[in-house]
């Protein structure tokens, strides 16, 4: 392969799928000779959100038996790419052995968007931790120039007391992560570092209300008429692309992102003030309220 020899891994039998592109396949019923007999740089996390936490401690023993084995300069890098940012990081920092690297990321993108290749997609990530270090997101919000290039302010590693060991551990971790983004940049990705707060803190405003509205005029049941406009067509076409996605996974956006439940009050409360408007204006008083101070509510947590 271009970037290195892929194994997957999964409860279902994709053996013949993962040869068809060059790829070996091992049953995640052995677990141990994935982690511990396979000489692995990089694992990635392409789990449920829901079965995450799981997964990740099952992970853990055959992890901590190849540093046994192996050294404590085995472990992989490991890399996540769910959908929400702070729970499965704080999942990974409290579970994995202190001896691996996180690289916390979302491909903000999917096989239907991403059909035509990924050039110009964007790919979020946080740097959350290299030998044992956290050094996470140095700029903020701000697109990186490219996961190559330094950061402004220098390193993070400046300032600590660290010996020789640790000053090569800490070369090498970040050689591989960055090595790891290069393919993604490589690819013509739009790379955005951001830290998993502010990830989150703009996902629930974007991608969670977006199939939160999905869903909502989904349940409606709404179809096609002869006298589509375009406007409609495009409420349509929202409704097939996010009802076509799994309901763990838009479960998974509200329960694992603490900021959606302000989200949906916010919702709840523009509509009381849209239709509230309507029903004014055509004399009806008292039926809908204002949204008074429910900008505020946080809904279901």
């Amino acid at each position: 392969a271009k970037y290195g020899n892929v194994i997957a891994t999964s409860r279902s039998d994709y053996a013949e799928a993962a040869s068809e592109i060059g790829a070996r396949f091992i049953p995640l019923s052995d677990l141990e000779k994935f982690v511990v007999e396979e000489d692995l740089d990089v694992i990635v996390l392409a789990v449920s959100i829901v079965s995450f936490e799981q997964t990740v401690k099952d992970l853990v023993p055959h992890l901590r038996k190849r540093i046994e084995r192996k050294g404590t300069d085995s472990c992989p890098l490991v890399v996540d790419v769910a959908s929400v940012k702070e729970h499965p990081r704080n999942i990974l920092l409290e579970h994995l052995p202190e001896e691996c690297d996180i690289l916390a990321t979302h491909p903000m993108f999917g096989p239907d968007s991403a059909r035509d290749g990924w050039q110009g997609q964007t790919f979020v990530y946080e740097r959350t931790r290299i030998n044992k270090a956290m050094p996470g997101s140095l700029e903020e919000g701000k697109k990186a120039d490219g996961p190559g290039d330094d950061d402004e302010g220098g390193s993070f590693f400046d300032g600590k007391d660290l010996s020789d060991d640790d000053v090569e551990a800490s070369v090498e971790g970040t050689d591989r992560m960055e090595r790891f983004l290069s393919i993604w940049e490589e690819q013509g990705c739009n790379m955005i570092q951001l830290s998993c707060e502010d990830h989150d803190a703009y996902a629930a405003n974007s991608q969670f209300i977006t199939h939160l509205m999905g869903r909502i005029l989904g349940a409606q049941g709404l179809d096609s008429t002869p006298i589509d406009t375009k406007g409609f067509q495009s409420v349509l076409k929202l409704i097939e692309n996010t009802n076509a996605d799994s309901f763990d996974l838009f479960f998974g956006l509200y329960k694992f992102n603490r900021n959606s439940g302000y989200t949906i009050g916010k919702l709840r409360g523009a509509l009381d003030d849209v239709v509230g408007e309507l029903l004014r204006r055509d004399g009806v008083v008292g039926v809908f309220g204002g949204r008074e101070n429910r900008d505020s509510d946080q809904v279901g947590r």
